[in-house]
Parts: structure tokens; C-alpha cells; sequence
């Protein structure tokens, strides 16, 4: 063979490879989309096509801002946000759901997996987008009709459950011993049905976000004992005894101590029924690093191997007539995960030495330095205040951010956040939506509420962001970003870069009150590199500015067209009642009487704008000029 025929035939074998390439792609019955390091689409196949509805040549070369919607283009969010930062190895093919935008303006819900591909040109990003609208539908209706149902079940169902015990237990006198028997199954089964809608509504309430956690400092032997106790009865009714091995010292954890008794009872429940009798069921507690491990261990028969991945879904329970036969809900365990998970912890389950298996779960053990009066990084930095009740998290976060130049104070409550901001001012405040003792957006209402904080860049860092953004609530309360977690640190440094928050501590707010439009526009233009300038030209307004802005100067004019500016100044006042620095700046000068309030009076004049944007251009932390400095009229 030749070397030119080997050549020909493997630049044959490439065209092939290449068609086949191509064939393929087109025929992927998921969306496929291909980007360059710049977000512009370089490739894609006919079911993008017919998912958003453009023609492949509208597409080609165009950033890939156009499948988004428009309020989310330019923010790092939604579908660019999960195109433009590559994903890592561990999140590589990872489906994640986000919304697009078709060509006729209708939203869109989709899954992306992506993939990064280095060539010659640099680094690619291939996007496999998949139309999940009907399942997100299918979801939802499901989720309202166990909602609706298990509410209007679980009314009747309970009345049902008392009265049977009520004759059960001889309320209405004795009874015959085949009606007694027929009335006992009867009792079993009603409480296993009101046992069943319980734990549906716990897990719509967990899921739904409207359980409120309330996280407290608990030596989690006393918690673990108490629920041993209360579940003893039922463990003996299987003729299985429950022991607890004490641990090797006393470990407070942060949780919340109702809940996490729900967990250990969970979990009791199922190792005593999977339990032969004569057995022992093992409860042990360990410290694992910042966490404390709680361990319940059983000696059934084990977990089957093509279970163990569905174990933790809801209504999960293995196939074996055994199994079937020991009753349950198959929601013991997906409760036990939503709430850990709710805690901060881990739930998970391995072979036990000899046989049976441990469920464990791990919870956060108590740190002070997650209470008030903590701060990370330098104190004479832009504070930044970082409201998240996990606080390993908290504190992983945290010190990414003060290395980027904030100083980061951590609440893990709504009501530490909200008693944090009446006292301090912030560059910027994080929210996570999923807070113990709040929802996110009642906290956010909460700080908006505050003068101080009105106008504050706050920025919502939540696991579930898009539940807050479909909140009625958030739709007025003027959120910088919504950023999914885990948290990309780039893209939240990078909304921290902006000017908004890095602007709050070295750029002044001052409040230009004046009737000549002429003057307004020449301060603030003046003004607008250094300095935040509000302009309005009546009392009312300035007024209104007040009470929403927190300000460093007032510059006023004294001789308003309908006003006198002398009345506004019993207002200048900072929430602390703290008078606010003020600069006359009238063509009537100030009298004596308001001189005394003022740091500085200048008469109107084209020399006198020049002097006045000389001196607020030094900004208003100089020292006040002296009586000989004033020129009162």
C-alpha cells in the first residue's frame, strides 16, 4: 500500500467519522447546543430548532443572551449563567433545570447537562438541553392533588381513628368479643392511614419551604435518650430491645430539637421493624469533625442491592413480601433526608459488621462563633452581612467573600439578621430563602422596612432561588441577584464587584435640594464620579428621600419656589438622631438663626457652583469649616 493511498483512505475514514458525527447529532432526541468561550453558539441540531423555535441560521454566531429571558440576560443566570462558567469535572453531563426563552417570547423549562471540550481554538461547552415542561406540570398537579386530598382526608380520617378508640377502649360498653376484634383491625388501620397523610403533609410542608426550623443549642445525648425512650414500647411490641452506646464525651449540636427527634424516631422505626426478635437495636453517637454522627444499626436482613439507589425517594419500599409485610408508609426515610438536609447535615447508610445495616445521619455541632459579635476579615472593610443558618457553610462562604475585601458578619437566624441591620449598615446583605425561624423573602421585606436599608444591594444565595423569584412578595423588593447553590464564589464575586456595593463605602450619598434645574444637573454631573447625588426640588420630595435613603450631606436652597428650606431642616436627621451634615447653597444666604445647623452658606453664583462642587468633591467627612470659613448673608 502506498503512502498516499494510506493517506486518502484515513482522510476517508475521518469524513465518515465526521458524517457520522453530524448524522447523530441531528438525530439526538434531546437539544443539542455548542458554544465558544465567548457564550456564542457555534453549532446546533434540528430539536433546538424546534424547541425555540428560530431557524439555524438566526442562531449561529449569536450569543447565547438570545434563548434566555430578557430580565435574566446580562446576570450570569438561568440558562447563559450555566453556559458561560464551565462547568467543573463533578459537575460535568450534571442536569440542571433552568428556564429559556423561545423565539415568540414564551418561557420555557428546561434541563442542560453540559460537557466541556478542549480544541484547537480554546475551550467549547456542549449543552444537551431537554424540554421538561410537561414533567414540571405533571409535578405540580400531582403535588396539589396529594396536597388537596391529604387535607381533606386527614380531618375525617382523625375523627374516625378517636371514635374507634373511644369503643375500643370501652367507652361504649362491653362489647362482643367478634365485634371487638372486627373494631380493633378497623382502629389499626385508620391510625395507619392518618400516619400516612402526616407524613405526606410533612413532606409538601418540608419541600414547600413552610416549615419553620427552630435551631437551638442541644446535647444530643439527652435528645437521642428521650426519643429511645418514647419509642420503647414500640420496639418491645416487635420484641426488640433498644440500647444506646454512650459516647465518648458531651457533643451540642445546632439543631432543631423537635425535628431531630422526628429523625431518631424515624429511623428507630424502621431498624425495630426490620429487626428479628430477640434482637437489639444499636443507637450510637460519634463527633466527626464539625459534625456529630448519630448511627442507628439493625441486624435485619439487609439492604438489596437494586433498592439502595431509590432507598432515600419518597413511597420507596423494597419489593420482598417481607418487606411488604412489615407495614409503613415509604416515607419514614425521604423525611428523614428532607429534614437533615434542612439541618445541614448528611443521612446515609452502609453494611453493619455481621450483618443488618446502620442508617446515620450528621447534624452541625454547636460553634459560638456563629452567634453575634463574629466577623471575618479586616473590620475596616465594606461589611457584608451573611444571613445562613448552616454554619459550616456560612463559614466556607464567608471566608471567600472576606477574601475578597468585606468584612463578613453571620447570622443564622431572621431575627439575629433583622437585630444585626438596626444596628449596622451593610455593602451588600446575603439571604439564603431557607432560614429557621423565616422564609427568606419575609426576612428581605423585613430589612427593606428598616430606612437604613431600604435601598442596601441584597443578593438571595438559596438552593431553591426560583421559589423566592415566583414569590408575589419579591416582585417590589429590589433584589440585586438570585444565585443557585452551591454557590459559584466567580459569579458572586463578581455581583460584589459591582459599583452598588463596592460603592457603599467609598462613594458618599447627597442629597441636593433645590427648584433650579440648571443647578441640580450641574452638581450631580459634576458630582456623579465621586459621589451618589439624589436631586429633588421640593420639600415633599426631599421628604420622601429621607425616609427611605440614609444620606452623608444635604446641600439646600433656603428660597424654594412653594417652600421655604428652612422648614426641612428639623428633619435632617440620621436614624440614630444623629444631625445630618448640611451646605446652604441659596441666593438668599441662611440667617443667623440656622447658621448654627449648618456647616457651610454660599450665595448663589457661577463661581459659587464651582466652590461648591470644590467642596463636595472632598467629600463630607472633612472637618466642618470654621465660623471664619462661613460666608452667612
Amino acid at each position: 500500500m502506498t503512502l498516499s493511498t494510506a493517506k486518502t483512505r484515513d482522510l476517508a475514514g475521518q469524513a465518515l467519522a465526521e458524517d457520522l458525527f453530524r448524522f447523530a447529532v441531528e438525530a439526538c432526541p434531546s437539544g443539542i447546543v455548542m458554544i465558544d468561550g465567548d457564550g456564542r453558539i457555534v453549532m446546533v441540531n434540528a430539536e433546538i430548532e424546534r424547541l425555540f423555535g428560530y431557524r439555524r441560521a438566526d442562531l449561529i454566531g449569536q450569543g447565547v443572551d438570545m434563548l434566555v429571558p430578557e430580565a435574566m440576560r446580562g446576570r450570569h443566570a438561568g440558562l447563559r449563567g450555566a453556559f458561560v462558567r464551565c462547568p467543573g469535572p463533578r459537575n460535568m453531563g450534571q442536569g440542571r433545570e433552568l428556564v429559556g426563552r423561545r423565539k415568540d417570547g414564551s418561557d420555557l423549562a428546561v434541563e442542560v447537562g453540559l460537557n466541556p471540550i478542549q480544541v484547537r481554538d480554546g475551550l467549547m461547552i456542549l449543552a444537551a438541553v431537554v424540554d421538561i415542561s410537561q414533567r414540571k406540570r405533571v409535578d405540580r398537579l400531582k403535588d396539589e392533588f396529594v396536597s388537596t386530598v391529604s387535607h381533606e382526608l386527614r380531618t375525617p380520617l382523625t375523627s374516625i381513628a378517636g371514635s374507634l378508640a373511644l369503643m375500643v377502649g370501652g367507652a361504649a360498653g362491653s362489647l362482643p368479643a367478634a365485634m371487638l376484634r372486627l373494631l380493633t383491625i378497623a382502629h389499626k388501620n385508620s391510625e395507619r392511614l392518618v400516619r400516612l397523610i402526616n407524613d405526606i403533609l410533612d413532606i409538601e410542608k418540608i419541600e414547600s419551604g413552610k416549615v419553620v426550623f427552630d435551631l437551638k443549642r442541644v446535647e444530643v445525648q439527652t435528645l437521642v435518650e428521650q426519643a429511645i425512650e418514647a419509642n420503647r414500647a414500640f420496639a418491645e411490641s416487635f420484641g426488640v430491645q433498644v440500647r444506646l452506646d454512650p459516647p465518648a464525651g458531651r457533643f451540642d449540636v445546632r439543631v432543631d430539637p423537635d425535628r431531630l427527634v422526628q429523625v431518631v424516631t424515624n429511623l428507630l422505626s424502621n431498624a425495630v421493624k426490620f429487626s428479628p426478635a430477640g434482637s437489639d437495636v444499636v443507637v450510637a453517637v460519634a463527633e466527626q469533625g464539625e459534625m456529630v454522627r448519630i448511627g442507628v444499626r439493625d441486624h435485619g436482613p439487609g439492604i438489596p442491592e437494586n433498592f439502595r439507589a431509590r432507598i432515600f425517594e419518597k413511597f420507596a419500599q423494597a419489593d420482598a413480601t417481607d418487606s411488604r409485610q412489615k407495614g409503613g408508609t415509604g416515607l419514614g426515610l425521604s423525611i428523614v433526608q428532607q429534614i437533615v438536609i434542612r439541618l445541614g447535615g448528611e443521612v446515609g447508610f452502609e453494611d453493619a459488621p455481621g450483618g443488618g445495616t446502620t442508617f446515620y445521619v450528621t447534624v452541625p455541632r454547636w460553634q459560638q462563633h456563629t452567634d453575634a459579635g463574629h466577623g471575618l476579615g479586616a473590620a475596616d472593610r465594606a461589611r457584608v452581612l451573611l444571613c445562613e443558618n448552616d454554619a459550616v457553610a456560612a463559614l466556607a462562604l464567608g471566608e471567600r467573600v472576606a477574601a475578597a475585601g468585606f468584612f463578613v458578619e453571620i447570622a443564622a437566624t431572621s431575627e439575629a439578621a433583622i437585630g444585626r441591620a438596626v444596628e449596622s449598615d451593610y455593602a451588600a446583605i446575603l439571604v439564603d430563602l431557607h432560614l429557621p425561624d423565616s422564609d427568606g423573602i419575609s426576612l428581605i421585606q423585613g430589612l427593606r422596612a428598616l430606612r437604613r436599608h431600604h435601598n442596601t444591594p441584597i443578593v438571595v444565595v438559596s438552593a431553591d432561588p426560583k421559589s423566592g423569584r415566583n414569590d408575589l412578595r419579591s416582585s417590589n423588593l429590589n433584589v440585586l441577584d438570585w444565585l443557585e447553590k452551591p454557590v459559584d464564589v466567580e459569579c458572586l464575586m463578581r455581583v460584589l464587584d459591582r459599583p452598588i456595593v463596592r460603592g457603599t463605602r467609598n462613594r458618599p450619598r447627597i442629597l441636593h435640594v433645590d427648584d433650579d434645574a440648571t443647578v441640580l444637573g450641574a452638581v450631580a454631573q459634576a458630582l456623579d464620579a465621586s459621589s451618589e447625588v439624589v436631586s429633588v426640588d421640593s420639600i415633599g420630595g426631599a421628604r420622601r428621600a429621607l425616609r427611605s435613603q440614609r444620606f452623608d450631606l444635604v446641600v439646600l436652597d433656603v428660597a424654594l419656589a412653594a417652600d421655604s428650606g428652612l422648614d426641612l431642616l428639623p428633619d435632617l436627621n440620621d436614624s440614630e438622631g444623629n444631625a445630618i451634615p448640611v451646605i446652604v447653597f441659596s441666593a438668599q444666604g441662611a440667617n443667623r438663626v440656622c447658621a448654627a445647623r449648618v456647616q457651610q452658606v454660599l450665595t448663589k453664583s457661577r463661581a459659587s457652583i464651582d466652590h461648591l462642587i470644590a467642596i463636595l468633591s472632598k467629600g463630607p467627612g472633612q472637618p466642618p469649616p470654621t465660623d471664619r470659613d462661613k460666608e452667612v448673608a
